[in-house]
């Protein structure tokens, strides 16, 4: 015998229409995700930066992605080429960028914190505290910004970069460094697994610890245990082992090697054109 309801569903065709785009919509949805999908673009300077913890983030969790670095040539790539297409779907377009099929989101936060939903890394509870995490972090490289580029006019030269490098070590980034310790719950920010402001806030850690290094000052980690702990807890992922092999983490500047005053590598390194590349953790 025929299950009550479906001699119901049958004898009721008002009932068939209004179900069967439901029932289409559903079937729809259950083929698309079977259908292998084009993978995610992070674009960004050819440079670590702001891009660098985006690229992280999709190294930790697997994904597969382009990464568009616009390197010497950007004038013509970025400025005369992708800024404008991108432009006609997201009018605030600019570096770093994602673009997730028809979607397309800027603005280095708000990248993050997309790729930390998307792929599983942030959690509603822990939501506040980790955008605090993401904003803290960029006061601390909005900071630095000052001392590793003339635009400010803080620090003018190459030659003058050594002592406000200095300075900032000891003024602002200690500052900083002090909330975003007694802000860690531990291992990470907001615990055991690392969410998106981690991911920015180990890049900063990163630069810190290199630029103390150059200037031939103590690692300013060393003050800092927890921020210390958490930077050595990111190195020691095994899912981010490809991460810290890679060009865009081993050879590319910290900073635009077109303007900077400190790139993080040594005296012969070569900015360099454009690249997009397909990167499968």
């Amino acid at each position: 015998l025929k299950p009550f309801w479906l001699k119901c569903f049958r004898a009721q065709p008002t009932l068939q229409r209004a179900l069967l785009p439901v029932f289409c919509r559903s079937l729809l949805r259950v083929f698309s995700s079977l259908m292998p999908s084009d993978p995610i673009i992070v674009g960004y300077h050819k440079i670590r930066g702001l891009g660098a913890p985006l690229r992280m983030i999709c190294y930790y969790k697997g994904e597969k992605f382009i990464n568009a670095g616009y390197g010497a040539d950007m004038k013509e790539k970025w400025f005369g080429e992708v800024k404008p297409t991108l432009a006609k779907k997201n009018s605030c377009i600019n570096l770093p960028y994602i673009v997730d099929g028809e979607d397309v989101i800027t603005q280095s936060n708000t990248c993050a914190l997309y790729l930390g939903r998307k792929l599983g890394t942030d959690t509603d509870a822990n939501f506040a505290k980790n955008h605090t995490v993401l904003d803290q972090t960029m006061d601390l490289r909005n900071d630095l910004m000052k001392v590793v580029y003339s635009f400010s006019g803080v620090v003018k030269t190459k030659e003058e970069f050594p002592e406000g490098a200095k300075q900032h070590i000891a003024g602002t980034t200690t500052a900083n460094f002090t909330k975003l310790e007694g802000f860690c719950v531990g291992p990470y920010m907001c615990g055991a697994k690392p969410e998106s402001g981690d991911f920015m806030l180990f890049e900063m850690l990163d630069q810190h610890s290199s630029i103390c290094k150059s200037i031939g000052e103590p690692d300013i980690l060393d003050s800092f245990p927890k921020l210390k702990a958490l930077h050595s807890a990111m190195k020691a992922e095994p899912t981010l082992a490809s991460y810290f092999a890679s060009d865009c983490y081993v050879k590319w500047a910290q900073n635009n090697g077109l303007f900077t005053h400190f790139t993080g590598q040594g005296a012969d390194f070569e900015y360099g054109p454009s690249v997009e590349e397909l990167v499968q953790p």
